[in-house]
Order: C-alpha cells, then structure tokens, then sequence
C-alpha cells in the first residue's frame, strides 16, 4: 500500500511504498517502486527528499552520521545531506569501527576512513575489524596484524591467527599455536594443539586431550582459580 508523504516545502504529494521511522537524526528511509524495482532514499519531517531515492539498498545511519548505500550493484556511504562522501565503487563494505571501514574491490580488501581516504590499501584476501588497535589481515593463506596507519605490525607468515585481546592474539605456526604480542614479538611459545583468546587475562589451551588456563606470561592457573577470574 502505497503511503502518502506531502512536502511541505513544494508543495506536492509523493507517494511512497513504504516509509520508515523517523530517527533521532530527523530523516526517514523510504522505499518507491520504479519500474516494479525497488529503490530507497531518505526524506526530512517535512516530507523533503535528502537522499535522492536511487539506491538499490540503504541502511541506516551509523554513529558517524553516515549511512551505507548501494547504487549499480556497488556500495558507498552518503551524508545527512545526501552527498556521496564515500562514493559506491566497493563490490562490498561492513560497517564503521574505530573511524575506519573495511571495503572491497575485485576480492581484495583494506580500509578507508569516513572521508574516503584510503588508509589501508585494498590488497588482502581478507580482513577482520580492528579490536585493540590492530586488525588480523590474510594474504593467500598466510595471516599477520596491521595496525590503523596500514603497517604490518605482524607480517602475514602464521598459519591462522585470532582477534587480540588483553594484548595478545592466538596465533598458530605450523601445527602449534602460541601468542604474539602487539608488537608482532612472540610472548608465549608455540606448544599448544589449540588456544583461545585470552579474556580477563586468562585464556584456555589445550595439549592433547588435556585442557589448561594460563595467564599471559604463559603461567598455568588452577582450574577453580582460572574459572573464578573467567566469570
């Protein structure tokens, strides 16, 4: 059912498919058909179109006052005054994290800040978002760290490596795995069949069939202890 909208500032009646809520930001998304497809944009309360209703989809606006469009199968991020400030060339984006976005060309990825600028060339056959200052990056089948200037701070070497907490990430060489700091130095050894990340400085491995906690000078803690520290 198609939902009428008057703009008050020409004077006119638009028609929408569908209208979405208003957010704190003051602008709606809405839905028209054109030509039995969909297309979306975003009107102010007075009915005004701010986003032109061109897009084949867009989402909502984030905390940077930015929302992720897609336009001829690309996507980009607008303003709250419609313009393109990250235009939609990206075969696919995720969502701001830390000031940065992780966007992809041709299967390769990196990250561009909320102007556009490339900060991370795209040039990684995968990316995770930054947690702790640094983001796990793969090249082939090879994993390492950047930090948010775009600096290998872990070269891309390991065999798999996992999101850093408490300064560390799992990080596995061979068919072990250890813990390497933020400063790409080996803290504790490769001796583990498995490893978890580490939270409120305790983290779980495993030798074996055995499992254990350590701490993060690789200290081994007692099981009751280790469970306590965990909750």
């Amino acid at each position: 059912m198609a939902i009428l909208i008057p703009d008050q500032l020409k004077s006119r009646k638009v028609f929408y498919d569908e209208v979405g809520q208003y957010a704190d930001n003051g602008l709606a998304k809405v839905m028209l058909m054109v030509s039995k497809v969909e297309r979306f944009g975003f009107i102010d309360q007075y009915g005004k179109v701010v986003v032109p209703v061109v897009y084949e989809s867009a989402c909502l606006y984030d905390f940077n006052s930015l929302a992720k469009v897609k336009r001829n199968s690309k996507w980009g991020f607008v303003n709250l005054l419609g313009e393109e400030i990250i235009p939609p060339i990206y075969d696919a984006t995720e969502f701001f994290s830390g000031g940065l976005v992780k966007v992809c060309q041709q299967s390769k990825w990196g990250f561009v800040d909320h102007l556009g600028k490339v900060i991370v060339p795209l040039k990684y056959d995968w990316a995770w978002e930054f947690n702790e200052g640094l983001a796990i990056v793969r090249k082939g089948d090879k994993y390492g760290a950047i930090n948010r200037n775009g600096e290998e701070i872990v070269p891309c070497v390991y065999e798999s490596m996992k999101p850093y907490k408490n300064g560390l990430s799992a990080t596995k060489q061979g068919q072990k795995w250890g813990y390497v700091n933020a400063q790409g130095t080996l803290q504790i050894p490769f001796t583990y069949d498995d490893a978890w990340s580490f939270k409120n400085s305790i983290a779980q491995v495993r030798i074996g069939i055995e499992f254990q906690y350590i701490g993060l000078k690789g200290e081994t803690f007692d099981l009751t202890l280790a469970i306590k520290l965990l909750q």
